[in-house]
């Protein structure tokens, strides 16, 4: 897994059956050893030889122990059962995401006997029928097993049937496919080695058996011959790893398992029921959830029969455990909604040898030691058949409080920092699960410490160079907790919390203590920083928001309905009708609830909705962004950094500090305000989207346009903020203080910035670069013109050529492009009798914008992307051919004072617009696509 904050840890393996069929529809087991006493020589050495001066430990299974080997006993009823196998690390290497704690993998896992072998059997449940039917006999028919590991049984007990394997060259194998992980670090950092297991160098180092669950943890060596940079290795040659293996008995009586439904956001159990062969849909869909059940149903609000119990890890600081604490405990406010009091508790991790973080039985939050950057997951253990949530561990990296107290991170290029923001994007389309499986609220909240700790220097809060106050810190830790519990319930992000809370209100404390400072702690909330300090209202929020509330109400409302039995009622034609079964039962309780979406509280927009460009169509679903009016957080955002950018030096630096913290602190801040600025491009062609089905009270439609008012707002603000020619003016003064980390040793990357002094032209071009190819992205091109279809009567929107038009004049405003007499801006036409406007020498970073301007119409008219619409690059030649035409009377103006730069850049931008219109090129004849 990556480092993300995931749904649940998903099985692998091949197609097959699921528990669905029961035992009585499966072949029937081989026959047992109680069968082989006939045999007179027994292909294994006697019980008593092998288990002699073994130690013994017995619960769900029975191991015997011995000095080289772990010997399994399992008996015959345990042979083709369900049962979960979670293996995770329990010791990294603090960096790539292989850090203890880390869930590598969950399979849901049979044993079987094949003559003198026992296979571990890992099975897909996804792929299922009704029992009996012959639907399921179809299904096991056709659809393999893989056997991921076969044991020669060790011996067979006689007397009780008991199979015994040794377990030793399975718990010793590759089986968490680590070695894949060390490659995938040498190509990315183009090292020409691999990594292996070796085998004389690993050993078991824990067997614990209960009578549930079994945990058997590992010390694994993979060697290699070249150093993969791992900085917490203490000899390259010889990677050492903890992992630990948890095998689960799956509940005997499966819980009763919910429908999922699309206006509610939950990670889903999915399963095709080829029995389903009437119904609209092979899938049935299961929320995951855990099995939490009213001691009493009589009460509006009953404690539960068994609560949602979490452990803290003795790794938590003891500063920092009240607000862990607070995080997981402000869920208690949800369930009171579903009916259930105290429906979670915290506990302090025992102090007992006996027990481990890694054990599946527990539920734990951690503190993870990690030389990579901050983040925080919480991952789940599911059980396939139903959803339920067996275990959730939330791990946070302890580089998360260093960050905020103002020690610096890794470096980071402008252009890691947009492949970042873009890269979740390509992750869905590339692997939609593996994406649904990151989360970056940790980073993003540990990247903005930067702003908010220049904040509270600006308004005397703190002083220069001291870190963030530890109230402010806390705040966000439990923010990030409840973010993590969240994700560990079953929820997925919600993107579009923010959406829920109007800017006015932020500025009300009485109303964010309720309410919180977002609708949904399952947003990434930036801190709510407002521009004027009087009206500073809470920066993060305290407790869980509407739309969380109405979630798990949702999930875990009981409802008497599920309760109630039916009896089979017969059918018209005399045959006996097929009961409902609970979870159908609750079915129309459910959607009265999911009905509800259309209020405003009940806002919701995920992953799939969060991204630009391809992805991004609804202005108000964003990562990291504020209130129900992005365009109006957005500017408060960038007027906040660029008055800090005025006088960061006194705001960040203490006397006798280094200037390393100010470019750490520029950089951040320069991230921040583009990231404002991007977040508005998705009003161009925009809608406003709704998960609404048809009969739902308020019903909305799926798409409405974003206003053009609202388009041309948004449009001006990105031709200001993003390519006006101050975004990238600073005083020379500051950025002749720009100094780099001078530190040389492990941990530290002094040559990771290529360059000693800042390379501002570089961020410029990454950043504003990103905002036009955003904005001329062939699907937002592609949108434009559908948009325009969906317009109501009398609607318009932006069209392909204001937005040409408004960036061009933008972009090269020196030349005055578009302006006539007195300034008045003019598009197109001539205005009689006016003056020319008079051009003016253009800085290399504006050069640098020209130019990539130019190079994207010319790739629009030469070379257009797959998908661009025709109507786009028309539109590029129009605006080559009047931008070179104004180009021809900029450089015959004999009352500019164009520099040799200047006059340089122009000329040459001149030629190479004459060059591509002139351009042969063989294009197909209508549509691009």
């Amino acid at each position: 897994m990556t480092a993300g904050c995931a749904g649940r840890r998903e099985p692998a393996g091949a197609p097959v059956p699921t528990a669905a069929v029961p035992d009585s529809a499966r072949p029937a087991p081989r026959p047992q050893p109680a069968a082989r006493k006939e045999r007179k020589d027994p292909p294994w050495r006697p019980y008593e030889d092998v288990i002699r001066n073994a130690e013994i430990r017995r619960g769900l299974f029975t191991a015997y122990l011995k000095p080289d080997a772990v010997l399994l006993g399992i008996m015959p009823a345990q042979l083709e059962r369900d049962y979960l196998l979670v293996t995770q690390l329990s010791q990294g290497v603090g960096e790539w995401g292989l850090d203890g704690g880390t869930s590598l993998r969950s399979d849901l896992v049979r044993f079987r006997r094949a003559g003198d072998r026992i296979e571990l059997v890992v099975v897909n449940p996804y792929l299922t029928a009704a029992p009996g039917s012959p639907a399921a006999r179809s299904v096991r028919g056709t659809l393999a097993q893989s056997v991921a590991h076969a044991f020669p049984i060790a011996t067979v007990n006689e007397e009780s049937g008991q199979i015994l394997i040794d377990a030793t060259p399975f718990l010793l194998s590759d089986w968490g496919d680590l070695s894949t992980a060390f490659q995938r670090i040498a190509t990315t950092r183009r090292i020409g080695a691999h990594a292996t297991l070796d085998r004389e160098r690993s050993s078991v180092q824990r067997v614990a058996i209960f009578p549930e669950n079994a945990e058997l943890e590992v010390r694994l060596t993979y060697q290699t011959r070249a150093d993969l940079r791992l900085e917490a290795v203490p000899d390259y040659r010889w990677i050492p790893l903890g992992v630990h293996y948890s095998l689960l008995r799956l509940p005997d009586t499966p819980m009763r398992p919910r429908h999922a439904d699309d206006r509610v956001g939950y990670f889903v159990s999915a399963m095709k029921d080829f029995s389903r062969d009437t119904a609209d849909r092979f899938f049935v869909r299961y929320i995951n959830r855990w099995r939490l059940e009213k001691r009493d149903p009589t009460l509006a609000l009953s404690p539960p029969v068994r609560p949602i119990t979490f452990y803290l890890d003795p790794s938590i600081p003891t500063e920092w455990r009240p607000y862990v604490r607070a995080g997981i405990l402000e869920w208690n406010r949800a369930f009171e909604d579903a009916g259930f009091r105290d429906a979670i508790q915290v506990l302090d991790a025992p102090a007992d040898s006996l027990w481990s973080p890694e054990d599946a039985r527990y539920s734990t939050v951690r503190w993870i030691a990690t030389t990579g950057p901050a983040y925080a997951i919480g991952p789940t253990d599911v059980d396939p058949r139903t959803g339920e949530v067996l275990n959730a561990d939330v791990l946070i990296s302890a580089a998360w409080i260093q960050s905020w107290r103002g020690e610096f991170g890794h470096y980071v290029s402008p252009e890691a920092l947009v492949r970042e923001v873009f890269a979740e994007d390509s992750l869905l389309r590339a692997e939609p699960r593996a994406a649904r499986l990151r989360c970056l609220a940790a980073a993003g909240l540990a990247r903005q410490g930067t702003l908010v700790r220049a904040v509270l220097a600006a308004r005397g809060i703190v002083r220069a160079g001291e870190p963030t106050p530890r109230e402010y810190i806390g705040q966000a830790l439990k923010e990030l907790v409840m973010h993590e519990i969240g994700h560990t319930l079953g929820l997925r992000h919600n993107f579009r919390g923010t959406a829920i809370i109007p800017p006015e209100l932020l500025a009300d404390r009485d109303y964010t203590a309720t309410h919180g400072t977002t609708g949904s702690v399952m947003d990434y909330n930036p801190p709510a920083i407002a521009p004027d300090p009087a009206r500073q209202g809470d920066f993060y929020s305290g407790t869980v928001g509407s739309y969380d509330r109405w979630a798990i109400r949702y999930g875990y409302t009981e409802f008497p309905e599920s309760r109630d039995s039916t009896a089979a009622a017969p059918g018209g034609d005399g045959s006996e009708r097929v009961p409902p079964s609970p979870a159908d039962r609750e079915l129309p309780s459910l959607r009265a609830i999911a009905a509800l979406a259309s209020e405003p509280g009940h806002l919701y927009g995920s992953d799939e909705d969060a991204g630009f460009g391809g992805l991004g169509v609804d202005p108000t679903i964003n990562r990291y962004d504020q209130t129900s009016d992005p365009l109006v957080w957005a500017r408060g955002q960038v007027r906040v950094v660029n008055g800090l950018l005025d006088s960061l030096e006194a705001r960040t630096v203490a006397p006798g500090e280094s200037y390393a913290r100010l470019r750490s602190a520029f950089a951040d801040l320069l991230y921040q305000r583009w990231y404002a600025v991007l977040v508005t491009t998705k009003y161009l062609a925009g809608a406003i989207t709704a998960r609404d089905h048809r009969g739902d009270p308020g019903a909305r439609p799926a798409f409405t346009n974003v206003s053009i008012d609202r388009q041309r707002e948004a449009l001006a603000f990105i031709a200001e903020a993003g390519f006006g020619e101050r975004a990238f003016q600073f005083p020379p003064d500051l950025l002749r203080r720009l100094a780099p980390d001078r530190w040389l040793h492990w941990g530290a990357e002094p040559f990771a910035e290529r360059r000693i002094d800042f390379p501002l032209h570089d961020w410029a071009m990454s950043l504003q670069g990103a905002l036009l190819n955003t904005l001329t992205d062939p699907v937002v091109l592609a949108r434009i013109r559908d948009a325009e279809l969906r317009a109501a009567p009398g609607e318009t929107i932006v069209g392909i050529p204001e937005l040409f038009t408004t960036l061009a004049e933008a972009i090269w405003a020196e030349t005055e492009l578009g302006a006539g007499a007195a300034g008045a801006k003019v598009t197109g036409a001539k205005v009689a009798g006016a003056k020319p406007p008079i051009p003016r020498p253009i800085a290399s970073v504006r050069r640098d914008l020209q130019r990539q301007h130019l190079a994207g119409l010319i790739r629009l008219l030469v070379s257009p992307a797959p998908g661009t619409p025709e109507d786009a690059r028309t539109v590029a030649r129009a605006t080559l051919e009047r931008l070179a035409a104004h180009l021809d009377r900029v450089l015959a103006n004999r009352d500019a004072k164009l520099d040799a730069y200047t006059s340089a850049h122009l000329i040459d931008s001149r030629r190479r617009i004459h060059q591509a219109l002139e351009a042969q090129v063989v294009l197909p004849a209508g549509s691009m696509r």
